[in-house]
């Protein structure tokens, strides 16, 4: 019998866990549209991300919490790691189709004692990579020329002898001197600008959910639940939403009915809408309402009496004589 500690060691791959949990919020009834998914592994504790589309109306908040929960224990039973799913990326809201839409009361969940994110923070991967493959080359050709002079000895390579040539007779008050150090030093400031801030401009976080377990709405979700909302307004034709990062600018046109009473209900729709994304920096409604060039300022007709009783009522008439006016009188 090999003992346990000599049997060897199962190393489960970050592209595996990843594959698992996006397996595992497919199964929850929550999740809807492509589900995607990263992961990091680190011994025994993995960390996922996940995105995917939610249910709307619903309460996002529960139903994000229940995809979270599911994901970690099915991923941590399949694969015998320690999961914790840290981000929960809500790309679009799907809205069901036919029936009746019923808009639930969105609560938050209480994370007591724990700081909620007001963005989530990029990697920044763009940034990192150029810096070091410009790092990495330079520093591979200085590298590769000093071995050539030292290990073969063979002569320096003429773009080293030239560079340093050109260094030593140019001044420091020379103009191509000052110019490159401007751009040496913008790109200073702009790496650590880029390190200093959050990024990610367009994820809004849901509040009641702490740093090591956020969900964030991307802006298309929430551009298209405030259009599902406002087009729900009496008399509004069309809407198109945009949103930024501080405003959500909404553009509607109204097909008929009073104008005021409409641009009313439509920013009370809109706000709504908002504050069911339960967001953690709140976003203000800028409405714009215009009329189509069919608008009617009154609203639409009540629809006329059901057919069977006109039917009805000319057959009475055509029938005529005394039947006819004995049923006429006994009716109420």
């Amino acid at each position: 019998m090999i003992p346990a500690a000599a049997r060897g060691t199962t190393t489960v791959s970050a592209r595996a866990v990843a594959r698992i949990a996006q397996q595992a919020a497919t199964e929850t009834p929550n999740a809807v549209g492509t589900v995607r998914g990263t992961a990091s592994v680190r011994g025994q504790r993995a960390e996922v991300s996940v995105r995917l589309g939610l249910p709307w109306p619903a309460d996002l908040g529960r139903r994000a919490g229940e995809v979270q929960r599911h994901v970690a224990s099915r991923t941590g039973e399949l694969t015998g790691l320690s999961v914790r799913v840290a981000r929960l990326r809500v790309i679009r809201l799907q809205r069901p189709t036919g029936g009746t839409v019923v808009f639930e009361k969105t609560t938050a969940p209480s994370a007591p004692g724990r700081r909620v994110p007001r963005r989530w923070w990029s990697a920044r991967p763009t940034p990192v990579v150029v810096a070091a493959l410009l790092g990495a080359a330079a520093a591979g050709l200085l590298t590769a020329d000093m071995a050539s002079v030292h290990l073969f000895g063979n002569a320096p390579a003429a773009w080293r002898t030239g560079l340093v040539d050109r260094l030593a007779d140019t001044s420091p008050a020379a103009g191509s001197v000052t110019v490159a150090a401007a751009a040496l030093a913008v790109a200073g400031l702009w790496l650590l600008l880029l390190a200093c801030t959050p990024g990610l401009r367009k994820r809004y976080v849901v509040a009641g959910f702490g740093a090591g377990r956020s969900i964030a709405l991307d802006r298309a979700a929430v551009a298209s639940e405030v259009r599902d909302r406002v087009l729900d307004t009496d008399g509004v034709d069309s809407v198109r939403v945009r949103v930024g990062r501080r405003r959500v600018r909404v553009r509607a046109d109204l097909a008929f009915g009073d104008r005021a009473a409409a641009r009313e209900q439509a920013g009370a729709a809109a706000r709504e809408a908002l504050a069911d994304c339960r967001l953690n920096r709140p976003l203000r409604v800028g409405l714009r309402l215009r009329t189509t060039s069919t608008w009617d300022p009154t609203p639409p007709a009540p629809e006329p009496a059901s057919a069977a009783g006109t039917v009805g009522e000319t057959a009475g008439e055509a029938a005529g004589g005394p039947a006819g006016e004995a049923e006429r009188k006994e009716s109420p």
